[in-house]
């Protein structure tokens, strides 16, 4: 996973945690959502979820991204 905008340095998945609530169902419209809940340096932390179109929660997740430094690839 890349946490990656317009103007930001590149980020690695330094942690990343998923909670799965229910059976994923296959050809139907899903909405996965994310934000950055809080920066701490380097460090990025972030939650997300994935829901249904009648907005069942399937898996909720949270992470630790963390900036490169210039010289990493």
């Amino acid at each position: 996973m890349v946490v990656s905008t317009s103007g930001i340095r590149p980020t690695r998945t330094a942690y990343l945690h998923v909670d799965y609530r229910k059976i994923t169902p296959i050809e139907e419209p899903l909405t996965a959502q994310g934000h950055i809940s809080s920066v701490d340096g380097r460090k990025v932390f972030i939650d997300a979820t994935m829901t249904t179109a009648d907005g069942s929660v399937l898996s909720e997740a949270n992470g630790l991204m963390v900036h490169l430094l210039p010289h990493q690839p």
